[in-house]
């Protein structure tokens, strides 16, 4: 079922009890005021409109890279953003040599269950539903036409909407109990809160 918890019968054998959320709308709840204050983050706010400057752009993609490589290490998922975050930063003229010696976000939380695997992936594959509606801002900057530069804020491309729905399937398969949906919004909420922090110093990355 799509729930993370089933209703139980009541005492009587008869009504059942009001069912628990649903593992989307906890996660959702718990981490909507993360979401919206990242929405403020002036890195992201200047991509959006346009406005970013070529230095403060190359700032953000080591700061980014410098969660993402250990976060997908820890979560153990394929590093499509790593490398999307690479050629980014190679097209920028960062070269391998420099990429290596990026500072990396220490601060990584544990994910050593499926619910909290999954309450993290939450956070990134639902970032990519944004940065597919940001990276048109970059036309200011990159020019037009072409994805180079762009890959990390483009993801998946006109498949990103797909495996967002694939990964809201997953997450409806799962079955959790109510201590495995507290897994998943704890594992949500500490991934956010760890961005939110390593992207207080991006400004000072380059």
């Amino acid at each position: 079922m799509n729930r993370c918890a089933e209703s139980n019968l009541s005492a009587g054998g008869n009504a059942p009890e009001l069912e628990a959320p649903s593992c989307r709308d906890a996660l959702r709840s718990a981490t909507q005021a993360p979401h919206e204050r990242l929405h403020l983050h002036a890195g992201f706010s200047s991509v959006k409109d346009g406005t970013i400057t070529r230095p403060d752009y190359q700032a953000l993609l080591i700061c980014l890279y410098g969660f993402y490589l250990p976060f997908e290490r820890a979560a153990g998922s394929e590093p499509l953003r790593t490398q999307w975050l690479e050629r980014d930063l190679a097209w920028l003229g960062v070269e391998a040599a420099a990429r290596a010696g990026i500072r990396l976000c220490a601060d990584i939380p544990r994910y050593d269950s499926l619910e909290r695997k999954l309450g993290a992936l939450y956070v990134v594959e639902g970032s990519a539903l944004g940065g597919r509606t940001m990276h048109r801002g970059l036309d200011r900057l990159l020019g037009t036409g072409s994805i180079e530069g762009r890959r990390f804020f483009a993801g998946r491309g006109a498949a990103t909407g797909a495996a967002w729905l694939g990964f809201l399937n997953q997450l409806a398969s799962v079955g959790a109990d109510m201590a495995g949906q507290a897994a998943l919004v704890s594992a949500a909420v500490e991934t956010f809160g760890v961005f939110e922090i390593w992207l207080g110093g991006w400004g000072a990355m380059t």
